[in-house]
């Protein structure tokens, strides 16, 4: 069946298939990076690549990129939008099928792949397998892929079929067409072999359907492409030309030279060219002895001259505060707090940490649309989803919000539940488990103590009446 067919091929990624779709990112110089930022539409993939390559080699940069990720929790709620239309069973009904649609969509693990690539190189572009039980994003080449249209709030792209030119390896008996067909069934081989069938380069670009595809950007204010953390390429590049100048630094302060001079000998109180107290041979011989016992870190020469001495030492302190200068360079760069990444003392933290959530929650909004587009496809726009404004930041000042709210019979426990990680799929089940199969309210009973006894409220108990 397809469904044993795509979980057979899951594990053969593009790149077994052949090996040409792997990106290679080489390192590029200052002038480069300079003139691609002065002109980012036209330098889209040079951007991208710098992008992957610092990824790759620097551990600050890597760790810039995995924050926003690594803070942000993907907590949807079904929310019905025809309320006065569905009502009593139906609505139930339709709720329960919304919300095991969810479910299975397992949107925390997607969309983790979808905000690291956004922050990585600013669009993520993607097509969709889903069957009954399962779903799962799969990322395309974005070499491959432009922006084209918008749908429901949403964006949408267009794939280059000629993608599909490169031939299957030896190891694998499937083809990248193949592949991809197994995810949107007939529609890239439909594409491909209409444009080979005709070599018109109108063809050669072919939209993705939405229904089967997911496009996000991190900058969707700009109209082109521009990697969120290309700014501090040349921060980067600082940091990296001081740590050398430290290190040659250390290495000459610990370097010395000793000189032999060769005496020579005396005429009337002159000295006489060349009139050496020694052979030459013999000083060679002397030198050679002592090079012998000497490190490397020690140069040597004879000379018969006098001389001064040589020192190598300079200013490595220096050295070390313009690494640490152009560190704190590249944080305030970034725009985070430089205390999220090595702790400190610092009171303006949590407005830093605020601006940073600020800035997620913008992009929250793009992934909530695009939920939501899918559940006007599959629910006939009954249903929208509303993403929490959930960090790891932030967790727990909302369920201390959440609960106050309920306290006031606000319909909290959708969102609550949500932000400790229970989708309304297992609310439900879990609840029905509670309450109907355990029967913890009645079987769980508190032990008994002097604090959570009553009192027994006969006309025995308490001071005897004073007789009157």
């Amino acid at each position: 069946s397809t469904s044993k067919k795509i979980n057979k091929n899951s594990i053969l990624s593009d790149q077994r298939i052949n090996s040409t779709t792997v990106r290679n990112y080489g390192e590029y110089t200052a002038d480069e990076v300079n003139e691609a930022l002065a002109d980012p539409s036209s330098n889209e993939v040079t951007l991208r690549e710098v992008a992957r390559y610092l990824f790759n080699t620097n551990r600050l940069f890597k760790v810039a990129v995995e924050y926003y990720p690594s803070i942000a929790m993907y907590c949807p709620v079904a929310i019905p939008t025809r309320v006065g239309e569905l009502k009593g069973n139906t609505m139930k009904i339709q709720y329960e099928n919304v919300t095991k649609y969810l479910n299975k969509l397992n949107l925390p693990k997607e969309f983790d792949q979808v905000t690291t690539t956004c922050c990585l190189e600013d669009v993520f572009y993607g097509i969709e397998y889903e069957d009954e039980n399962s779903y799962f994003i799969k990322q395309l080449h974005p070499d491959y892929c432009r922006i084209s249209s918008m749908e429901y709030g949403c964006y949408n792209f267009q794939f280059d079929v000629t993608f599909f030119d490169k031939l299957a390896s030896n190891e694998v008996d499937t083809t990248l067409l193949d592949e991809y067909d197994l995810y949107i069934k007939g529609f890239f081989s439909k594409a491909y072999n209409a444009y080979k069938a005709s070599n018109d380069q109108k063809l050669r670009w072919v939209e993705v359907p939405a229904q089967n595809s997911i496009c996000m950007k991190w900058h969707n204010e700009l109209d082109y492409l521009l990697p969120p953390y290309a700014s501090i390429y040349s921060d980067i590049q600082s940091i990296e030309d001081y740590k050398a100048l430290s290190l040659v630094s250390e290495e000459q302060a610990n370097y010395k030279i000793i000189g032999f001079k060769i005496p020579r000998l005396d005429s009337d109180g002159e000295p006489k060219p060349d009139n050496w107290a020694v052979k030459l041979t013999t000083a060679t011989m002397f030198f050679n002895l002592a090079r012998n016992q000497l490190s490397d870190t020690i140069g040597m020469f004879y000379t018969p001259m006098e001389f001064e001495q040589i020192s190598f030492s300079g200013s490595q302190t220096n050295s070390r505060n313009k690494v640490k200068e152009a560190t704190d360079s590249l944080f305030d760069s970034l725009g985070h707090s430089k205390l999220l990444f090595n702790s400190d003392n610092a009171t303006t933290l949590k407005f830093s940490i605020q601006v940073d959530q600020g800035r997620l929650f913008k992009f929250y909004r793009q992934l909530e649309t695009w939920v939501t587009r899918k559940l006007f496809y599959n629910f006939k726009g009954n249903w929208r989803c509303q993403m929490v404004d959930a960090t790891e930041h932030n967790k727990e000042d909302l369920v201390d919000q959440y609960l106050k709210l309920g306290q006031y019979g606000v319909p909290i426990v959708p969102y609550l539940c949500a932000i400790v990680g229970m989708n309304q799929t297992d609310t439900i089940a879990l609840n029905y488990i509670q309450n109907d199969i355990l029967d913890i309210q009645n079987a769980f009973i508190p032990l008994v103590s002097s604090n959570t006894q009553t009192g027994d409220e006969s006309e025995n108990n308490g001071r005897p009446a004073t007789k009157t």
